[in-house]
């Protein structure tokens, strides 16, 4: 099955992952998801994959199975992650790795695959989706902080990497984003201190992601990578 328009999410079987998931497919494109569980949406347009991504193998046999049904996808959402809120006196060394396993392990093994098929394909747009915990240095999110600024660390890098191709790579820096459940891990005491840091504290809404998405990901932005953008207001 070829397709012109056809995009992988990572985490969508909730959240903002299923979200994006249900977004897209009514924009028209043909959607893989993967998760580590099965996922309630069904559409004739959705595809998904049952996998964790922090295992190799798995996420191997995932995109051989996208190839021997030759799907093309030329977009990637990044959005798998695993949130942790919790004093760095209090973490768990078993749950600091988990986050670090999934948030940047997992996207790495996740972007190698689909910029080997972005690059027989001569085009692909990625966008990796952080927090502006990273900037705000947010209280008891040490560990994910670290594993979102190697994130937008790795996505420089690889955009580097993919600089003589039509392959960009770009990060959203990601405020609260309405009926998600991304408040949940925080309390309300940290998502107020937040947001008086912003400029623009509103929660985001689903759409707002999706347009900006759309900007990265569009043919004629191919001159715009490497870069972080957060929404917010973030200095």
């Amino acid at each position: 099955m070829h397709t012109s328009k056809c995009i992988f999410i990572s985490g969508s079987s909730r959240g903002l992952g299923l979200q994006l998931a249900e977004e897209y497919v009514k924009l028209g494109y043909l959607v893989i998801g993967c998760s580590r569980g099965n996922s309630s949406f069904k559409h004739d347009k959705y595809v998904h994959y049952e996998v964790d991504i922090v295992h190799d193998k798995d996420v191997m046999e995932v995109f051989s199975d996208i190839r021997k049904k030759k799907f093309n996808p030329q977009n990637l959402i990044n959005n798998a992650g695993i949130e942790l809120s919790s004093l760095l006196s209090m973490t768990k060394v078993d749950d600091a790795q988990a986050v670090i396993n999934t948030n940047l392990m997992g996207t790495f093994l996740v972007s190698r695959e689909m910029i080997k098929i972005m690059q027989r394909s001569g085009f692909g747009r990625i966008v990796n989706l952080s927090s502006i915990c990273v900037s705000l240095g947010t209280v008891g999110a040490s560990i994910y902080n670290a594993s979102k600024a190697g994130l937008e660390a790795m996505g420089y890098s690889l955009a580097n990497e993919c600089k003589s191709f039509d392959i960009t790579l770009n990060t959203l820096g990601l405020s609260y984003v309405e009926k998600t459940g991304m408040s949940d891990a925080r309390s309300n005491a940290v998502i107020s201190n937040s947001q008086q840091q912003l400029l623009k504290p509103s929660f985001l809404q689903v759409d707002e992601v999706v347009k900006a998405i759309n900007f990265f990901a569009a043919p004629e932005s191919k001159n715009i990578t490497g870069q972080t953008i957060y929404f917010g207001g973030v200095r």
